[in-house]
């Protein structure tokens, strides 16, 4: 068995991925235990789903902007 080992450019590729699987977790647990309605863990799943790819843009350019002013002197 082959183990393969994941780079840093995995994971910043697919956080937005695992932050999404880890809310559908979350709200099916709150599902399961009554606290909020099947209805409304649909709808928030999709309020959060607009939410994480539009954070994830945001980000970029915060983590680019700041980039600038460290670039290396030549």
């Amino acid at each position: 068995m082959k183990i393969t080992t994941r780079g840093k450019r995995d994971y910043n590729s697919n956080w937005v991925q695992t932050a999404s699987s880890v809310v559908a977790l979350v709200f099916t647990v709150l599902v399961l235990t009554g606290l909020i309605s099947a209805e409304k863990s649909a709808e928030a799943q999709t309020v959060i789903g607009q939410v994480l790819p539009a954070a994830s843009i945001v980000i970029a350019g915060v983590i680019a902007f700041i980039g600038i002013f460290f670039k290396p002197k030549v």
